[in-house]
């Protein structure tokens, strides 16, 4: 179970999303997405995205839960390109840790579609899952952000993170792969309200047998996938 590290009962962790408009992205929504049997590597951490207006709260509720604040890193310094992101904040736990990336916005998920790589524009909520590219996705294919590679000064950090995911078997594609264009895509900028996104609503409940997350329903899915 994905939660287990980080939460004694899942509930707890989607509690908290549900309280502060928070989501998961990162490792975690990634994992979640791909299918169980080609998949052998575990999320590391646990990355929490909010606004500003509720990371207060947010952290107070982690540390009752135990955690300890021990870095809060200002945006220039901070291991992520995003120019929507204020902070980040990291706790620990034992040999838990999660980190609080504080969006610049009014919403918590806009760095996400930022990211440097396809493959980790994802997030989920207390009551559903979002994929921006749930084709390439799930079958481990990912392009690289040109934005964020070409378009400002290219970081340690960005390059350590494309080695990261390519030992954990996501295989990069070029434009011309995808759809035999030579130039790097611009009209596949993704949005929550496009139709070649996936949205499931799938509200988790715990099975009292099991005690792990289960998702008895899918009631939203879109039609096209690219």
């Amino acid at each position: 179970m994905l939660t287990r590290p980080f939460f004694e009962k899942a509930e707890n962790l989607y509690d908290l999303l549900a309280a502060n408009h928070a989501v998961i992205s990162g490792s975690c929504a990634l994992r979640l997405l791909l299918p169980e049997n080609d998949v052998c590597w575990m999320p590391d951490d646990l990355d929490i995205y909010v606004c500003e207006s509720k990371v207060q709260d947010l952290l107070r509720t982690l540390m009752a839960s135990k955690y300890k604040l021990t870095s809060r890193t200002a945006a220039n310094d901070a291991p992520y390109t995003s120019s929507h992101i204020q902070s980040v904040c990291t706790l620990h736990h034992n040999s838990s840790r999660i980190d609080v990336i504080v969006s610049n916005s009014s919403t918590a998920i806009s760095p996400i579609f930022q990211f440097h790589i396809t493959v980790l524009m994802n997030f989920v909520t207390a009551h559903s899952v979002f994929c921006a590219y749930p084709e390439m996705t799930t079958n481990q294919l990912s392009l690289i952000n040109p934005f964020v590679v070409f378009c400002q000064p290219l970081r340690r950090s960005t390059l350590d993170a494309l080695l990261k995911y390519s030992t954990r078997n996501i295989q990069y594609i070029t434009c011309q792969q995808l759809h035999d264009d030579r130039q790097c895509c611009k009209d596949l900028i993704r949005s929550t309200d496009d139709e070649s996104c996936m949205w499931l609503t799938c509200p988790p409940q715990p099975n009292p047998l099991s005690d792990q997350e289960t998702f008895p329903c899918v009631s939203r899915v879109t039609s096209k996938f690219q």
